[in-house]
């Protein structure tokens, strides 16, 4: 009972300070910017129709589904019966966003809480052990994520991706408990705020459907170290059972390898998985009809939003990532350029995996690069039209000179390999594992037998982060969902980005329960003790850096939009704001 009391109080102190910080942007916005700004014409226009029960119009230039704005019709319309509002005003259609602050806190809790204890890798073959992070380090990284700067920004301003993000995350969470017809129900509900989240919720939950359904009931199958490709496709072939080592401890060779596995194993064991697969089929081909009957894929504004192969996308992606996350990835870029007698042993990787690829890998994936950035190098009009985003200056600085897009691909290599990394998490630590007596399963291959190391039973085992299934699937619906879109905006990677987030291990984990928490820290005595421990050692030192960078990146963003507006010379008196 002490641990549950422990763990309501911690949450609702996280949820108190999002929701705090939240209410405050919402009013400095209220007083500073009282009118739609920008895309917020679009949307109060339309939600305004649906206020009156004009359903049947929709206004040129919006793209999206109604999602938001029947969500406001909703809410308002509750508002209004219980006679709290008399008129609505723009700042009443901007707290239906607003609301998603203080729901968002508890959905991110859960979600990561059920990614930690089940999908962290804390397991040494197949075997699940009890170990989590901290609950102090659990509910810091929610309120970290809560932070996020384009998260964070629209909680404030009336745009659909604060619910978008909101619906994936609790088709995620519905996921995870294999709660099927609620999954199918708000899968549709996300696609009502944003068509490309169909990747989210059919790609990556339906491949990460396959992964998990194909493990079930063979835990005891695993492959030696060092098998060749030929024996891993004839194991999967055979025994329909996956090629699915840790990050941590995988190379290139082993991403092709479970790609190779993964497709084998589908093909031979389709009839053990397809009854697990139905949800997300419904929700592929209710979108494939609504394709067919709208004519394409965006609703409004179809001239400009013509959905074409842009690549490089998911180059841009990758320093994106670094940007924000760069207090947590830092460890894995002083790794592969420091020699680790330089280096906290705290932040030590011990691991080759965590230095920089090999040549014979790093220079074909550059090449790779160079040509998409030859070839499929797309500005939007937009993009070079509007210098209210920051990414106008960002491309103004890429084709400063025709050299320097090129000259920026290693920093796209090297952020690439820093975030994919990144699932494998920090130091490798010993974890307690359960004893077995079961005897060394085999994997049949080519008519021979190969003998599969002994699943050990001593307190040896080293196991951290995620499975190789985890990063390519995420890997996977990020690109389905990015280069089909002409326009970079930093809007898009949002999901992505949260995913991503979630899925990133603590470098040091401890045993569960609040009361055994509470223990560890009853044993500090002194103030300078505590406050190592507080901020490094008993507490991971990177979600402070994080919090830090949140908190001025933030600031500086919502400053910035505030109170440095300008003026455009062909619009005298009207004020100009940065944003996202």
């Amino acid at each position: 009972m002490k641990s549950l009391q422990l763990i309501a109080e911690s949450t609702y102190t996280t949820w108190a300070f999002v929701v705090g910080l939240s209410v405050l942007w919402h009013y400095r916005i209220e007083q500073e910017v009282p009118k739609p700004y920008l895309d917020e014409f679009f949307h109060v226009q339309q939600a305004e129709l649906y206020l009156q029960g004009r359903f049947d119009e929709w206004h040129p230039k919006i793209t999206t589904p109604p999602g938001l704005y029947l969500v406001s019709l909703l809410y308002l319309g509750f508002l209004s019966v219980t006679r709290l509002i008399n008129y609505v005003h723009v700042a009443d259609l901007r707290r239906t966003n607003l609301c998603v602050a203080g729901l968002i806190p508890f959905h991110f809790w859960f979600v990561l809480n059920e990614i930690v204890v089940s999908y962290d890798g804390y397991r040494a073959n197949h075997i699940a052990v009890p170990l989590m992070w901290s609950l102090a380090e659990l509910n810091h990284a929610v309120f970290n994520i809560c932070l996020f700067p384009p998260l964070f920004f629209f909680y404030g301003l009336y745009y659909t991706d604060v619910w978008s993000a909101f619906a994936v995350l609790t088709t995620i969470q519905f996921h995870q408990r294999k709660w099927r017809k609620l999954l199918v129900a708000a899968g549709i509900a996300s696609l009502l705020f944003r068509q490309t989240n169909i990747f989210w919720i059919a790609i990556y939950l339906g491949g990460s459907e396959v992964v998990r359904e194909l493990k079930r009931g063979r835990p005891g199958i695993e492959y030696p170290p060092s098998v060749s490709v030929m024996d891993v496709v004839a194991g999967s072939w055979q025994h329909s059972c996956l090629y699915d080592p840790l990050v941590s401890q995988a190379s290139f060779e082993d991403y092709v390898k479970f790609a190779l596995s993964l497709v084998a194993a589908s093909i031979t064991g389709f009839f053990q998985i397809f009854p697990y697969l139905r949800p997300y089929l419904i929700l592929l081909a209710g979108f494939g009809l609504f394709i067919l009957r709208n004519g394409g894929v965006v609703l409004g504004d179809k001239e400009n939003h013509v959905a074409s192969i842009h690549l490089a996308q998911m180059l841009y992606i990758w320093p994106y990532f670094m940007f924000f996350s760069f207090p947590l990835l830092y460890p894995y870029i002083l790794n592969a350029f420091i020699p680790q007698i330089y280096i906290p042993s705290p932040l030590r990787t011990g691991s080759t995996r965590h230095q920089l690829p090999r040549l014979i890998v790093a220079v074909p994936v550059m090449g790779i690069m160079l040509l998409v950035v030859h070839f499929n190098t797309i500005v939007h009009p937009f993009t070079l039209a509007d210098n209210r985003h920051y990414t106008f200056y960002v491309f103004r600085l890429l084709l400063g000179h025709p050299a320097i897009k090129y000259l920026v691909v290693p920093i796209y290599f090297i952020c690439a390999w820093a975030a994919m990394t990144a699932f494998g998490g920090l130091p490798h630590v010993q974890i307690p594992t359960a004893s077995t007596t079961s005897p060394p399963p085999t994997v049949v291959s080519r008519g021979k037998r190969i003998r599969v190391p002994p699943r050990p039973s001593s307190r040896s085992i080293t196991g951290r982060g995620h499975r190789v299934s985890t990063a390519v699937m995420w890997l996977l619906a990020t690109a389905l969902s990015l280069i089909t879109a002409p326009l970079v905006e930093p809007r898009y990677f949002i999901i992505p980005w949260l995913i991503w987030r979630l899925h990133m291990p603590s470098p040091w984990p401890w045993p569960t329960g609040a009361e055994a928490a509470t223990k560890r820290w009853k044993k500090i005595r002194s103030f300078p003790a505590w406050c190592k421990a507080v901020f490094y050692l008993r507490h991971d030192h990177r979600l402070w850096l994080e919090t830090a960078w949140f908190l001025t990146v933030n600031w500086a963003v919502g400053y910035v939009f505030l109170y440095w507006g300008f003026e455009w010379t062909q619009e005298k008196g009207k004020v100009q704001r940065f944003m996202w």
